[in-house]
């Protein structure tokens, strides 16, 4: 059987790292299992596909021209990395995010936030009369994906004056749907319930609840639920 000259056979280039893959099975399973999904990637979402990409929509066109994009989710990667570069190095065009400190006087100390997202919380848990204290990533929770142990650093834990405790992930609604975080806050949702603290992902509708709450202290107002909406 004619086998091709090793020079004109097919390579598959990682385009995180720049690792070099020999089939697209390889290349495939070293992205997700080496990268994370959502900041670096994102996957197809046709079942016959699954393939790793950083952009959705131009996989769609050149993939896949006849199907709809899902209207949900992320559509291309947080970070872009381009490795054909002349000069043999990497360029990084990393995503523009509020981050800073916050002094904290519930806390007696400086908290890091590092969205803008973050930050608003961070304000509103000030304010809200309820809330005893807060810290950011307090703990590491273990989690397995795709074969993988992770350590999960949840972003809040929020302690209330009646002694109940609240863990807190702060996300936007187009990251809820990635494979990895679901599998974070699986683990950490059983983490809280072994100890009676409730878990929930706060999102945009949570975010517009909460500033209500706040906003209404010493008035009747409904609950957030576990999906921070």
């Amino acid at each position: 059987m004619f086998e091709k000259p090793e020079k004109d056979k097919r390579v598959y280039q990682c385009f995180i790292c720049g690792e070099r893959l020999s089939t697209f099975d390889l290349f495939k399973e070293h992205i997700t299992k080496n990268h994370e999904e959502g900041r670096e990637y994102i996957c197809c979402p046709l079942a016959r596909c699954q393939a790793p990409v950083r952009d959705l929509k131009a996989h769609f066109k050149a993939k896949h021209p006849h199907d709809k994009m899902p209207k949900t989710g992320p559509s291309r990667s947080i970070i872009w990395k381009d490795i054909s570069t002349k000069h043999g190095k990497m360029n990084t065009q990393k995503p523009h995010f509020r981050e800073g400190y916050m002094v904290s006087h519930k806390n007696g100390k400086e908290m890091h936030y590092r969205s803008g997202m973050e930050c608003e919380v961070y304000e509103m848990l000030e304010r809200w009369n309820e809330v005893f204290k807060y810290e950011e990533e307090p703990f590491p929770v273990r989690y397995s994906f795709l074969g993988i142990e992770h350590d999960y650093f949840p972003d809040i834990r929020i302690t209330f004056k009646d002694g109940t405790v609240e863990v807190w992930e702060v996300k936007p609604s187009s990251q809820t749907q990635i494979a990895k975080n679901k599998a974070k806050w699986q683990a950490c949702n059983e983490y809280c319930l072994a100890r009676t603290w409730k878990f929930m992902v706060l999102t945009e509708k949570g975010m517009n609840k909460l500033r209500e709450k706040v906003s209404r202290q010493g008035k009747p107002t409904q609950p957030l639920n576990e999906e921070g909406e």
